[in-house]
């Protein structure tokens, strides 16, 4: 009898720029094959070429789309081993409770949308249907844990999550990045425009410190008028010149309300550049304030005050400068490096 082959479908939603997208993409190409890829939600009508050329991708975002999508997995499932792999999509929890067991599933959490109620208790009507459930870090591990308990949800279905920390590739390393670095300091936001992210607070320290300030990201038209001095970097999906760009900044500052582990704060240690963040989701586990970041309080007001005191340090401190982005480097060389990432993946998807 011959072995049915594997097939891989994905739900995922689909943005201009963004951590999670490049986290999905990273997780598509550990596939030694091209996966079928859904985006039930989309920003643009476009999709990234990046994710084309991975992938054989559709945007499903209409319900005769859905409706045929559905049965082409049905028919593929008597011919394939398929498995439904989705993250923040309510598409795919639709169809996980609809083919009820007959198709391997697998979700992933980024980070719980507190405090708001957000995907992770949309899957509770559906979590013994997943046979694996990812979190990319012990935070949300421990999330779910409570989650569970509280939802009466079987504590033994905590045994099917796991923890697969993201990963980024380890470029080339220039040193003397550092010294033009501190010459020219240079504050950093790179993300989107979002209630979670609170923009608004970095732009807070930029007028509390007067300091050069540069946003990677979309959707600042608003804050352009008060802040015309700071640079804006908008509308860009080349790589290259996106790590161009972040290249030129001194101290990332990450002002979110809540996140998993930010892939902007792993880019930025392995190029070298100390973060000053939040103390939000995984943060913690990889910043230790004088050594190779800062971490700060969540509440506003104590956050602006404490970056600001850090970012008059840093300017005067060359030699505190340096050691931040020398040890900031070295631990992304060590922990965050994508291929064990993607060896994860693909035991996780051809176990």
């Amino acid at each position: 009898m011959l072995k049915k082959r594997k097939l891989f479908f994905f739900f995922i939603p689909h943005h201009h720029i963004g951590g999670a997208e490049r986290v999905h993409l990273n997780i598509i190409k550990a596939l030694p094959s091209k996966p079928i890829v859904f985006f039930d939600y989309s920003s643009s009508n476009q999709i990234g070429k990046d994710f084309e050329d991975s992938a054989y991708c559709f945007l499903i975002t209409s319900a005769k789309r859905r409706m045929y999508a559905f049965k082409f997995i049905q028919f593929l499932g008597t011919i394939f081993h398929v498995t439904l792999f989705g993250c923040n999509s309510g598409l795919f929890y639709n169809f996980v409770s609809r083919l009820n067991g007959k198709c391997k599933t697998i979700d992933l959490t980024h980070a719980f949308s507190f405090p708001e109620k957000g995907i992770e208790m949309a899957s509770l009507p559906h979590v013994n249907l997943l046979d694996k459930r990812i979190v990319i870090n012990s935070k949300t591990f421990e999330d779910y844990k409570q989650l569970y308990c509280k939802n009466n949800v079987n504590q033994e279905l905590l045994k099917r999550i796991s923890i697969i920390p993201n990963g980024i590739e380890i470029k080339e390393f220039y040193q003397n990045k550092i010294n033009s670095r501190w010459e020219n300091f240079t504050i950093g936001y790179v993300g989107r425009n979002s209630p979670e992210k609170r923009p608004e607070l970095f732009f807070e320290i930029v007028n509390q410190t007067q300091v050069k300030a540069k946003i990677i990201g979309d959707d600042f038209a608003l804050f352009k008028k008060e802040f015309p001095d700071v640079i804006y970097f908008e509308n860009c999906n080349n790589k290259e010149l996106i790590r161009e760009q972040f290249s030129e900044i001194s101290l990332l500052v990450v002002t979110s309300s809540r996140e998993g582990f930010p892939l902007v704060v792993m880019e930025a240690m392995e190029l070298g550049i100390p973060v000053l963040a939040t103390d939000v989701g995984s943060i913690s586990e990889h910043l230790i304030n004088y050594q190779n970041g800062f971490i700060g309080s969540i509440e506003k007001k104590s956050f602006l005050n404490f970056a600001s005191t850090i970012i008059f340090k840093l300017i005067k401190n060359k030699e505190l400068y340096t050691n931040l982005s020398l040890n900031a480097r070295d631990h992304a060389v060590v922990n965050f490096n994508i291929n064990k990432f993607q060896s994860k993946y693909r035991e996780l998807f051809y176990e």
